[in-house]
């Protein structure tokens, strides 16, 4: 019986230490310079690669100064531009990201959608129209399989900052948990024996 429950228990760290680990991308090892840029220069950015619609910017950016939701730099959306992209040859999980808008007296968002497509360009889902203003607010996502994700707002600017996503399955598989949950019935039942045996 030992030897059982060590080898659950082992198989279960196991399974653990394969889900995945979330990555936060901040941008705040670029280099801004105190205005917006393209950042399609940077591409592939933390293995992603982004439309050149996506202005990255700091701080320093007159009417941003709210703009990080970290550090010191974020991205802003282009102007006239609604459908931004971020996209990956090889699948990832999408957890979420911060939004705001920014201090600029320019037109502002006052809503973003993201919706998250797979490799055959299938929609996986989406978050919907989610309200933002001047204060940021983590718009929260869980779409696997990702090849892109498209983000619309009905108008103006926006920033956007600390995005979370992860290589690899996000959750362990439902058939994994079957034979975890297996494993567990057989330590009952082995337990069960046991004491019936005494």
């Amino acid at each position: 019986m030992n030897k059982f429950l060590s080898g659950f228990i082992a198989g279960a760290a196991l399974l653990a230490a394969s889900a995945a680990q979330a990555t936060v991308v901040n941008f705040d090892n670029l280099n801004a310079g105190g205005k917006l840029a393209s950042i399609a220069a940077n591409n592939p950015y933390a293995g992603l690669s982004w439309s050149s619609s996506w202005y990255l910017g700091d701080t320093a950016v007159a009417g941003y100064g709210n703009g990080a939701h970290s550090g010191a730099n974020f991205l802003a959306n282009g102007f006239g531009v609604n459908n931004l992209g971020i996209s990956s040859a090889d699948p990832f999980s999408f957890g979420g990201a911060w939004f705001a808008t920014p201090d600029t007296n320019g037109s502002k968002a006052s809503w973003v959608n993201i919706s998250a497509f797979d490799s055959a360009n299938q929609l996986i889902g989406s978050t919907g129209n989610v309200a933002i203003g001047s204060s940021y607010a983590f718009i929260p996502a869980a779409f696997s399989n990702v090849a892109r994700l498209s983000i619309t707002r009905d108008k103006g600017w926006f920033v956007m900052d600390d995005l979370s996503f992860s290589r690899g399955a996000a959750v362990p598989e439902p058939g994994s948990l079957a034979l975890l949950g297996l494993g567990a019935a057989a330590l009952g039942w082995t337990r069960r024996r046991a004491r019936k045996a005494i």
